[in-house]
């Protein structure tokens, strides 16, 4: 065989290898989407979070203040917390509804949620590693920081929809499930502060997942003076949950920009 044909065949093996290393290098859509630009994220204002890409995503929030330096502790304290939400939270939540004879307005409602876990969050900080360069994204009235916790996997892995506009797990569409893993979604109003929406939202998530271990109901009715249209019978009901979750993780979390409401989107293992 001469020279020539050699050469030819050598040239055939070099690109089936290249042709070969291209298809195994080849990433699916959701690869390396923990490490998604920050400023998208802020301007779609959905933020990604939870095990991705092998790795545990928290995203935690400040306030401006002003020193950037400042800003980056605060985060890091509000990342701690949900670290330390994901080792165990033992949490009761309780609703009382009482209704009235005289219509629609006579209505009241009152809730309360206990939740306890380890409030000793500077013990988790060390963990909580981050890119200064990639990681921090300064927006109008809240700094983000992306911080990866090292701990070892949960066993699930997340891969979040490419969606434009609203996430339709906001309207309990398309909610991914995980096996062994609850998932729940929950709401916060818009408070003063943003990092205070988020957090509340991330509690009321917290509510809707203990409410998927227990759901104790108890009704009792009461009668007062006068008769007819101006009876004063009212109905109690006394709604009662209780439970602990595990392994917690928000996997998203939606600012709403109308209104500045935020939704949350977690899961957790559920215990009694």
């Amino acid at each position: 065989m001469n020279k020539i044909s050699w050469l030819f065949i050598v040239l055939i093996l070099a690109a089936c290898a290249t042709m070969e290393s291209g298809s195994t290098s080849e990433t699916p859509s959701n690869r390396q989407v923990s490490r998604k630009p920050m400023k998208i994220q802020h301007d779609q204002r959905r933020w990604i979070s939870g095990p991705l890409d092998s790795k545990f995503i928290i995203i935690g929030v400040s306030g401006r203040l002003q020193r950037p330096a400042d800003e980056i502790e605060a985060a890091k304290l509000d990342a701690a917390r949900k670290a330390a939400m994901y080792h165990g939270i033992q949490g009761t939540v309780e609703m009382e509804n009482t209704t009235g004879s005289r219509g629609f307005f006579d209505y009241s409602v009152d809730s309360k949620m206990d939740l306890k876990y380890d409030t000793n969050y500077e013990q988790y900080t060390d963990s909580l590693v981050f890119d200064p360069e990639r990681d921090v994204f300064r927006g109008e009235g809240a700094t983000y920081v992306r911080f990866t916790y090292n701990i070892s996997g949960s066993g699930v892995n997340y891969s979040p929809g490419r969606v434009t506009g609203t996430p339709p797990w906001i309207n309990n569409r398309n909610i991914p499930q995980f096996e062994g893993y609850e998932t729940a979604v929950g709401f916060a109003g818009k408070r003063s502060r943003l990092r205070d929406t988020i957090n509340a939202s991330c509690d009321s998530v917290v509510a809707r997942l203990i409410e998927t271990i227990s759901f104790q109901v108890t009704t009792r009715d009461s009668s007062g003076a006068g008769s007819g249209s101006l009876a004063t019978g009212q109905t109690t009901t006394h709604i009662r949950s209780e439970g602990r979750l595990e392994n917690f993780q928000v996997l998203e979390f939606y600012i709403e920009p109308n209104n500045g409401a935020v939704h949350t989107l977690a899961i957790a293992r559920v215990f009694k």
